[in-house]
């Protein structure tokens, strides 16, 4: 029997037939029980299901409060715009978001009527509806591939998230 350089007998292994080194392949055999890798790797994943499901929570209760935060935005971009300080701008964002809440508070405890608190939902809807449209639709960019499924998913969340926020401010009674 022929064989390498090794003295590996050449029917065993592959052998190259130049100065080069045996070649042989060792398989084994998955096991049947999962090892600590593989649980780790189950528990990694749980875990970034929940994140994930935490992280969309999140967003879409923040989603509700567009417009103190859109307020606030401007706020605090125009004071900073005028050389004022990071300080002073982001005073001027939380001072702004407060006053907005509690106008919205008051406008709402002081309403006799319903179409004024109609008027102060839909002016926390129709921002809290533009968010929610551009948040699911980040959402469904990143998961589905480009479709009119895409719009129709981020129009649907869109209405929801603008229910939601309509239902909080229109109802809400300080």
């Amino acid at each position: 029997m022929a064989g390498c350089s090794s003295g590996i007998p050449a029917d065993a292994h592959f052998c190259y037939g130049f100065h080069a080194h045996c070649a042989a392949v060792e398989v084994e055999s998955a096991s049947l029980t999962l090892g600590y890798k593989e649980d780790a790797m189950l528990i990694g994943f749980a875990l970034l299901i929940v994140a994930v499901f935490l992280c969309c929570a999140l967003l879409f209760r923040l989603s509700i409060y567009a417009l103190p935060l859109l307020v606030a935005f401007l706020a605090g971009s125009a004071t900073y715009r005028t050389d004022s300080g990071i300080l002073a701008a982001l005073a001027a964002a939380g001072i702004s978001t407060i006053i907005v809440l509690a106008a919205a508070q008051l406008t709402l405890a002081f309403a006799k009527s319903d179409l004024t608190r109609a008027a102060v939902g839909f002016a926390f809807a129709a921002p809290a509806a533009i968010a929610g449209y551009h948040a699911v639709h980040g959402i469904a960019a990143a998961t589905m591939p480009p479709s009119a499924w895409q719009h129709a998913l981020s129009l649907l969340g869109a209405a929801i998230i603008a229910a939601a926020s309509w239902t909080h401010w229109s109802r809400a009674r300080p």
